[in-house]
């Protein structure tokens, strides 16, 4: 890679200094309603300042206001076409408005005239959310990791393994920005309390800003680093000196993301594992850590990293506050309510024109799409015209915000099925659907990023409850609509369903992890990724292991 140019440091008291100072103090800090405040009280002094609309666009993007992002990077390239951060941001808010096409293309302008990390990731992420074809996420992926991570895998000081005992307590190291209000979090809250402290030693290394559930995750952990100040050295030097035996990364290519720090190769094992479900791309990362329904035998050359199996991939913990509303809502209205709950970037223009048909057959049935946008203007900005679009019935069609979890989870209240989105489906977002007593429809996809509701739904003993085309898609819907016994039937067996399935057995789920853990450290020095799930025999491995040494 070429040497980065040094930026020049901005002259005191020019507009330049104020917008380093809003950049690195508030926008850092995440305190975005006072950095848009400051902001626009520049604009109205500095109007035809590029960089200006380019931060005024990169924090609408950080609370999801896409089209008020779309305007003022749009404003900032019309000052300035060579604006590359601008284009950046206005790939994503393109791809988070539901224009993945033009957001490939614009993105991937971008990357002809950059040489920055942020970019290369942002184009591996866009393609393989755009397209269905899993040799186009891998290749993406690997376009950013031989550019980016893997010189500095190669670069990266040799690593001493000091304790090579395959019995000793293992130290996992698990690197996250989402300890805290997020679907991460939802699944590691059980592991974290399960997790035996005679056979590991967790450790946390968080790079996020702490909120409420925060604290719920950080009693449970022994050795807590905050690390958002920290450089990818640094991190990686005190993992190194902590010694951790695995790795574990919870962030792919999300933000808040590390990977700077395992392409360093700070553990001799390092894995990724639930925070983003499509290759890497890096040479560092040995292993993807899935289950047979994510990733099928015959899927491994979909993936950068060693797959290694389990049988269930992940443990769910629903929210404290979720009340189960054993009522049909369309019995109390006189009318079936559809609502759609994933991200609205998962939202293409083919989901919304099936939504419509269902719509145009069922006409007194209603739809609630709730989107990421934190107000409900820029809900309907984004959205609307999009609705029309789609020729949907106007006013059967409500836009709704992003809703404080509470809220979220009272939708079972007031809407009777789930509609999900392809080619990427729900995760989290389907197991609180199925919590609040919503059956959900839902398409099955190749790609573990497009299965994983039917894979849940299998997971429940619901195997056949996923579609296989668009006209299946729309019948099922219609067919939950008319049939309100079986609606009822679903609400009062769901919660049961989950909570004796693998998904929330947690103990005997976090027992496997373990043992997945042990496999992999037997692995390793045993020189080879041989070990590939764990039905293996762990005590004959250790023997022989034992007898090895």
């Amino acid at each position: 890679m070429s040497k980065k140019k040094q930026p020049i440091p901005p002259q005191p008291g020019s507009v330049e200094e104020k917008l380093h100072e809003i950049s690195t103090g508030l926008v850092a800090k995440g305190k975005f309603v006072e950095a848009l405040r400051q902001l626009m009280v520049l604009a109205a002094d500095h109007v035809t300042n590029a960089q200006l609309w380019m931060l005024i666009g990169h924090v609408y993007a950080r609370i999801a206001n896409w089209s008020d992002a779309l305007g003022a990077l749009d404003t900032a390239i019309a000052l300035d076409p060579l604006q590359w951060q601008a284009h950046r941001i206005k790939a994503l808010a393109l791809f988070s408005l539901g224009r993945k096409q033009e957001a490939c293309t614009l993105i991937d302008k971008v990357v002809k005239h950059s040489n920055e990390s942020g970019d290369w990731m942002l184009r591996a992420y866009i393609h393989a959310h755009t397209s269905s074809d899993p040799l186009e996420a891998l290749q993406t992926a690997r376009d950013w990791g031989k550019r980016f991570a893997d010189p500095l895998t190669r670069n990266a000081k040799p690593l001493k393994v000091q304790d090579r005992n395959p019995r000793k307590k293992l130290k996992i190291g698990y690197v996250t920005a989402d300890f805290r209000e997020h679907s991460v979090a939802f699944f590691m809250l059980p592991v974290l309390q399960h997790h035996n402290p005679d056979n590991v030693e967790v450790h946390v290394y968080f790079n996020g800003h702490w909120d409420h559930i925060t604290p719920q995750l950080r009693v449970l952990v022994p050795h807590w680093l905050d690390i958002m100040e920290m450089s990818d050295e640094e991190v990686c030097k005190r993992i190194r000196e902590d010694q951790i035996d695995i790795l574990v990364d919870l962030s792919g290519f999300t933000h808040g993301h590390r990977l700077g720090v395992f392409a360093r190769r700070a553990a001799p094992v390092q894995v990724t594992w639930l925070g983003y479900m499509l290759p890497l791309g890096m040479k560092a990362m040995d292993y993807r850590m899935v289950d047979y329904g994510i990733a099928p035998v015959g899927h491994e050359s979909h993936y950068s990293e060693t797959l290694f199996r389990v049988s269930s991939m992940a443990s769910y913990a629903p929210p404290v506050y979720a009340p189960l509303c054993e009522e049909l809502p369309m019995l109390r209205n006189g009318y079936p309510t559809l609502v759609s709950l994933n991200s609205s970037a998962k939202i293409t223009d083919e989901m919304l024109r099936i939504w419509a048909r269902i719509l145009q057959a069922r006409e007194d049935a209603r739809l609630i799409i709730m989107v990421k946008e934190e107000n409900a203007d820029a809900a309907q900005a984004h959205m609307q015209p999009r609705v029309e679009a789609a020729g949907m019935p106007l006013d059967r069609v409500f836009v709704l915000h992003r809703q404080p979890l509470d809220q979220f989870m009272e939708m079972g209240h007031i809407a009777d099925v789930a509609l999900d989105t392809s080619p990427i489906s729900g995760g989290t977002t389907t197991l609180h659907t199925l919590w609040m007593g919503l059956p959900i429809v839902t398409l099955d996809a190749e790609r573990g990023v497009g299965a994983s509701s039917a894979r849940i739904l299998d997971a429940l003993g619901w195997e056949r409850a996923a579609t296989h085309s668009e006209q299946e898609y729309v019948e099922r819907a219609l067919d939950y609509m008319r049939d309100t016994e079986r609606l009822l039937r679903l609400r009062a067996v769901v919660r049961d369903r989950l909570q004796n399935c693998g998904l929330m057995d947690y103990a005997s789920r976090t027992a496997e992890l373990e043992k997945a853990y042990r496999l992999m450290w037997l692995n390793h020095l045993r020189g080879n990724l041989g070990i590939g799930d764990t039905d293996a025999d762990l005590e004959q491995l250790l023997a022989e292991s034992e007898n090895a040494a």
